[in-house]
């Protein structure tokens, strides 16, 4: 005699049958407001940022190799970039296939005028990555005119970008591969948040002298685009206590059926594809959002 579950299971399989009807666009319930993510208290550290410029030479922006495009923060041009020279870090670029993706985002950004983007993996540190961080620094800021620090022997600049994309990673990288010092100089975590204030700075090289600044990172307060959104929970770039898990999940779902990725169905151990949640729940599947991110490909 056939179990409840070995019926629902047949049930199951026979609906199946039927290729599901992929989604073409993504959307929440109307109820559910993903803009109640991004902290107003941010603009805060962004004006206490501001306020060092005037003793900074370069801004360092760090940035997820995953989301390439997605998610810097627009307001770092404004009052930034376009007060001081300004070099653009792609790190976690570990967890992308550099082989498809790297040319492409270089051709990107040297359409918007940046003539050279850096990519690092700030867990492995390797030399090489880690050195072309530090001599594109240095052409940086000798190339620039400082104006009224030209009295200064010594250099100084600033690490920005949203959480959780490696900021105080890259600078205990830095100095580790210059100074060759292993000890934390700023406290780093897997999760967004961990640094929460402009920190005091920390010295990265000897010859010249270059110090650096640590900052929280800041996300846009405008956040329009939902799939914008999602793409930044997806990569953990959002507190989880603000996500909810389903309709990451389900974004995740519509995002790889979408872009004709089925690689889930190997990595999950299932057989046929679907487009709801509550189908890979029904095979005891419980998801893992990121996880299955980093198998599958660059956003």
């Amino acid at each position: 005699m056939l179990s409840i579950r070995q019926i629902s299971r047949s049930l199951s399989s026979t609906v199946r049958a039927t290729p599901p009807e992929m989604r073409e666009f993504f959307r929440l319930p109307a109820q559910y407001d993903y803009r109640t993510w991004f902290p107003m208290h941010m603009s805060v550290q962004l004006k206490k940022m501001e306020a060092k410029l005037r003793s900074v030479d370069l801004v360092v922006e760090v940035h997820d190799a995953r989301i390439p495009i997605t998610g810097r923060n627009e307001q770092f041009f404004r009052t930034l970039y376009a007060i001081r020279p300004h070099i653009l870090v792609l790190n976690k670029c570990d967890l992308i296939n550099m082989k498809n993706y790297k040319r492409k985002i270089e051709d990107y950004y040297y359409e918007q005028g940046i003539q050279k983007v850096l990519f690092t993996d700030c867990k492995k540190r390797l030399p090489r990555a880690l050195n072309d961080v530090k001599v594109s620094m240095l052409e940086a800021l000798e190339s620039t005119p400082r104006f009224n620090r030209t009295v200064k022997t010594e250099y100084q600049a600033m690490v920005v970008g949203i959480p959780n994309v490696g900021k105080s990673s890259l600078i205990n990288a830095i100095r580790t591969h210059s100074l060759g010092i292993k000890r934390k100089a700023v406290e780093a975590g897997a999760r967004p948040g961990v640094t929460v204030r402009v920190q005091n700075r920390v010295r990265i090289l000897d010859k010249p002298p270059i110090y650096i600044i640590d900052t929280p990172g800041v996300l846009s307060p405008h956040h329009g685009n939902v799939e914008e959104a999602m793409k930044l929970a997806l990569c953990d770039l959002v507190l989880e206590s603000h996500v909810n898990l389903y309709y990451l999940a389900d974004y995740l779902l519509y995002f790889l059926n979408r872009n004709q990725d089925f690689s889930y169905l190997e990595l999950l151990g299932i057989g046929e594809k679907g487009d709801e949640p509550s189908w890979l729940a029904s095979d005891g599947i419980t998801i893992e959002p990121p996880s299955i991110l980093y198998n599958c490909f660059a956003i």
